[in-house]
């Protein structure tokens, strides 16, 4: 059983900068010091592969790790197995597999001597292969490192990381001890190492195919690139088990907020607090953009404006933006990018999972099913779309900010619609009015998805009978140069089209609000032969609007059918 150290020493710097920074993931430890950690000690340990997104927070939590395991070895318990943690991180860039053999094999070196000679220096020390020998004290190392020098010099790449890749279940089984291995960006093993003709080594995570079955060194890998991580660990049958790293809880998010806040000298409050979860839903990348932004210069967070000015400027030139367009940028260099991008639009607007018939008919698309197949799945290489329940259905993350950085840069070129960025941050922000409005729908759609004549639920209406066949909440519809947003829709059986508008809020439904429904309603009749306009307001409306609405052919519902 894992006892937690009462200090922990930072040995391995963390990439999160200030320690004090980092919250929660009581979850992520609560398994892997509690019961991941007592099958580690059993000899019985799965190995396990942390999937998410770039800056989730991964490598926080793996360095986190790390320094806990490093730290307990402070505190040597008699009957307890001695885990010593490897932290290694396979970097994006090209390198030659001899490279990569003597840095895996140094860094483990060192990561052993530091853990086993409690020096923590040793761990960002700058020591390189042929000074390892100098700190080594362990026999079972020395050997081992007399070995892979003796294959250095013969420039054997191949044999040099067999040894390296065999280095700590090799070193565990010989001394008893456990080593958990904790490899960062996994997925890049296959992408970036290259062999003496320069040649790309693209089936190397094959090493742990055997590597991965030794269980006095189990491994936990992690990787942003999240298709070709699960591949890799596909590919491996059996060898991993897969593990979502998700967004922060809502009382971690929170307390994460109140952190970068008095770390960043930002003023906030508790309403602050609440609008700021509801903005991010605890994604890690959000809430720090939105605190260490560059434009975060009036310190103040109870002002509503200033959050929504910062996040704006995050979502179109800020870290959230350059996040998400590293996936978009690098998929749409690979796929027919105008059809890719009516896609994603597509499956953002439907809220829910598609089929491929589905997409296909809905957006035209010139394919036949197997084209629209692999297009689909390029999106989902690039960690754009998900699949679905089955390999039939496709869906996209319900994640607003992701939605809002796509339809910034390419709803204009998809549909000539310029979306309100800052309009729809104050949405999220005005979240209790927009659960109210949203309740308000809920009960008109309730109330009108069964049949029913207009002079049932209007001030004044005909003896018009409407059978709905279709309803829908905030439908997207041209009017003229761009869209307008439809609170409900409701498309009847014998042909006639109701648009309905309303209002939830504590004001009243006035001329700004009329002004802009007559607008919608006289382009909608010069297209519509069977349009019916209607407005519903919660707290009424200002002197002589009801007038000018009915006189305009716009009914007004009653509030009785909604309130009861």
């Amino acid at each position: 059983m894992f006892k937690m150290p009462e200090k922990i020493e930072y040995a391995l710097p963390e990439q999160i900068g200030e320690p004090e920074l980092f919250v929660g993931r009581k979850k992520e430890f609560d398994y892997f010091l509690g019961d991941w950690y007592r099958l580690v000690e059993k000899n019985f340990a799965q190995n396990q592969a942390i999937i998410s997104r770039r800056k989730k927070g991964k490598t926080a939590f793996l360095q986190r790790l790390f320094n806990i395991l490093w730290s307990a070895g402070k505190e040597p318990n008699e009957d307890q197995v001695s885990v010593i943690p490897f932290y290694y991180s396979i970097r994006d860039k090209h390198v030659s597999l001899g490279y990569l053999a003597l840095d895996f094999f140094t860094e483990f070196v060192k990561c052993y001597c530091s853990y086993k000679q409690r020096d923590k220096d040793l761990l960002y020390s700058n020591i390189k292969f042929k000074q390892l020998e100098e700190i080594i004290n362990d026999q079972p190392v020395k050997a081992m490192y007399a070995t892979m020098a003796s294959y250095v010099e013969e420039d054997d790449w191949e044999v040099m990381w067999d040894i390296a890749s065999r280095a700590p279940s090799t070193i565990g089984r010989n001394t008893g001890e456990k080593i958990v291995q904790i490899i960062d960006e996994f997925q890049n093993i296959n992408e970036y190492v290259h062999d003496k003709d320069k040649d790309r080594l693209d089936q190397m995570s094959g090493t742990y195919m055997q590597v991965a079955e030794f269980r006095e060194a189990p491994l936990i890998v992690s990787g942003s690139e999240v298709h070709w991580l699960l591949k890799i660990v596909r590919s491996l049958t059996g060898r991993f088990q897969s593990y979502p790293l998700e967004n922060l809880p809502e009382d971690e998010a929170k307390k994460a907020i109140e952190k970068y806040a008095r770390f960043m000298d930002t003023t906030i409050n508790q309403e602050t607090i609440e609008k700021i979860w509801e903005l991010t839903q605890g994604d890690p990348l959000y809430i720090k953009a939105l605190f260490l932004s560059r434009y975060n210069q009036a310190k103040d967070y109870t002002v509503d404006d200033n959050i929504v000015d910062v996040y704006e400027k995050e979502i179109s030139e800020g870290e959230i933006s350059t996040t998400w367009m590293e996936y978009m940028l690098n998929t749409f260099d690979t796929v027919n990018k105008t059809n890719s991008k009516r896609i994603m639009l597509y499956l953002f607007n439907e809220g829910k999972e598609r089929t491929r018939a589905e997409i296909i008919h809905d957006l035209k698309l010139p394919y036949t099913d197997q084209e629209a197949e692999e297009k689909l799945n390029a999106l989902i290489a690039g960690d754009l779309i998900s699949q679905g329940h089955s390999a039939y259905d496709y869906t996209i993350t319900r994640d607003k900010t992701y939605e809002l950085v796509f339809r910034r840069i390419y709803q204009k070129e998809i549909d000539h619609f310029v979306p309100d960025i800052k309009g729809e941050i104050r949405k999220v922000l005005g979240k209790d009015n927009y659960q109210k409005g949203k309740f308000t729908e809920f009960l008109l759609k309730e109330r009108l998805k069964k049949p029913f004549t207009l002079n049932e639920v209007i001030e004044t209406g005909k003896a018009l009978k409407i059978i709905p066949i279709d309803i829908e909440e905030r439908k997207m519809i041209p009017t003229g140069v761009g869209k307008s947003e439809i609170d409900l829709y409701i498309k009847a059986k014998n042909g006639y089209e109701l648009y309905i508008d309303i209002k939830n809020t504590k004001s009243r439904y006035g001329k700004k609000e009329t002004d802009r429904w007559l607008k919608i309603a006289d382009y909608l009749r010069k297209h519509k032969t069977k349009a019916l306009f209607l407005v519903y307001s919660e707290n009424g409306y200002t002197k002589g609007t009801q007038e000018r609405l009915e006189k305009n052919d716009i009914q007004v519902i009653k509030g009785s059918e909604i309130n009861g």
